[in-house]
């Protein structure tokens, strides 16, 4: 997504470059220099995010989770879990599945993960 977005932003600045030059400062050209030249890939996982994932990695009894129950097995409490399930949904590692109750599951990218 992180590269969907640089791509549209170059060929916006190409599609006129002299009035993309006279506009865009030398600081915001910098900038978006240092974002083509940092791998955006790589998500950011928090500690949670990383106990979260090696917990669903390592179960064995079903390849489903209610947030309360990731809870209730880690001890720690269900606002923490759906916290850092939100985050895991958005960039990817797990998914969302069903409605009521709502259940996760991990992604191929999340089963896939090394988590050092």
């Amino acid at each position: 997504m992180n590269n969907e977005f640089l791509q549209f932003l170059e060929n916006l600045m190409n599609h006129d470059k002299a009035y993309t030059d006279s506009i865009i400062t030398d600081n915001v050209k910098e900038y978006l220099n240092i974002l083509q030249n940092t791998k955006l890939d790589k998500a950011i996982i928090t500690d949670n995010g990383k106990i979260i994932l090696q917990f669903l990695q390592k179960a064995e009894r079903t390849s489903l989770w209610k947030s309360k129950d990731i809870a209730n097995e880690l001890g720690v409490s269900s606002r923490t879990v759906s916290g850092s399930l939100r985050k895991l949904v958005t960039d990817g590692f797990v998914e969302k599945v069903g409605i009521n109750p709502i259940v996760y599951t991990l992604t191929e990218k999340g089963k896939n993960l090394k988590i050092d």
